[in-house]
């Protein structure tokens, strides 16, 4: 039996994107992989909707590793505002508080999303240095209003950072339009290429803004990396540390296929499968976390009522899907999560809510 992996992410898979990895001695430095490379860092600006003036970063690591590389352009005593809405939102504020920086945050409801009105709330007369949030809520499944968001926070701030991590490559994505100076996705989620990357844009104003000492670490200190991804954008080989050299293979394979398949076809396919999951959950009388307004095109969180989530998630898995149980604190053992995102089909899609049903025969 094939299992589905309708996790929030490693998301669902495909094998032509993972065989691209399968191949003895490659180096870093071999024509082979400066060419992947070089394509992946212009796939990440095409499905982050970023012009050539962004610095496009694939680092060692994951999205919160991409997370914490922002405190490359941060300075001791820099005052940053988090808004938040979920789990996820709340790690922006996990990484901040962890350096020597001013934290203010702002939260939401579950199944809600901060708005330009708390914004405006909570900044009263301070400037910040930048302003953090997330597109696509992974503990619930609730997408932001972006373009909304992003224009009250550059009222308040010099620059804004966006959590992509659930929503690049699945989600409308767009870096230049929008004004965002800090945009992070992963390898693994909607994207659809194995774990091991931290991806990140940086707009051309940020990265002339680097400070001459900030609160970075070393390894995750972006302007470490820069000449190295200079330099592989310009076809040549380049090395600060040692890159995830078999997943940038699969990456940049995907990353093909997204151009491709062009992310305004990506863009629909994603809402048509969460659509149907949707549509399905709702007939068998389960709710969705997130607002209908705020419904994400990649993570849907769903309310089980008097259900176990637990035992539903159980009896799906011996069925061959694999959902995702829920995380939110105010939401324990109340829901779960379904990942539609990555390699995701309407049959997939199908799949699930037909599992997902029989399922629910067995443990209610």
């Amino acid at each position: 039996m094939r299992r589905i992996l309708m996790h929030v992410g490693p998301s669902v898979g495909s094998y032509e994107v993972l065989l691209k990895s399968v191949k003895e001695d490659v180096g870093f430095g071999s024509p082979e992989f400066v060419e992947a490379m070089r394509s992946a860092l212009e796939g990440v600006r095409y499905v982050m909707g970023a012009d050539n003036s962004f610095t496009p970063f694939i680092i060692p690591g994951s999205g919160t590793s991409a997370m914490e590389a922002v405190t490359t352009f941060l300075r001791e005593g820099d005052r940053v505002l988090v808004a938040s809405n979920g789990l996820f939102g709340d790690r922006w504020r996990s990484i901040l508080e962890r350096y020597p920086v001013k934290v203010d945050y702002i939260g939401s409801e579950p199944g809600r999303s901060i708005s330009a009105k708390s914004i405006q709330e909570i900044a009263e007369s301070k400037h910040y240095r930048m302003s953090f949030f997330t597109q696509v809520e992974t503990s619930t499944g609730v997408r932001a209003p972006v373009p909304e968001l992003v224009k009250e926070m550059k009222k308040v701030s010099e620059f804004v950072a966006l959590d992509g991590v659930a929503a690049v490559g699945g989600e409308e994505s767009c870096a230049s339009k929008w004004g965002i100076d800090y945009y992070v996705t992963a390898s693994q989620k909607a994207i659809g290429a194995p774990p091991g990357a931290g991806i990140s844009t940086v707009s051309g104003r940020l990265m002339e803004n680097i400070p001459e000492r900030s609160v970075s670490g070393y390894s995750l200190d972006l302007s470490n990396w820069k000449r190295t991804m200079e330099s592989f954008l310009d076809g040549k080989g380049s090395y600060f540390a040692t890159p995830p050299v078999h997943v940038i293979l699969s990456l940049d394979y995907a990353l093909r296929l997204a151009r491709e398949e062009t992310m305004d076809k990506r863009v629909r396919r994603h809402i048509a499968s969460r659509d149907q999951i949707v549509e399905g959950i709702e007939e068998m009388g389960f709710e969705t976390v997130a607002e209908p307004g705020l419904r994400s095109s990649t993570v849907t969180g769903v309310l089980t009522g008097k259900i176990s989530p637990g035992d539903l998630l159980a009896a799906s898995l011996r069925r061959g899907v694999e959902f995702a149980p829920g995380v939110h604190p105010a939401l324990a053992g109340r829901y779960f999560r379904i990942g539609h995102m990555g390699w995701i089909t309407e049959k997939d899609a199908a799949i699930a809510v037909h599992v997902l049903r029989g399922a629910l025969k067995e443990v209610s």
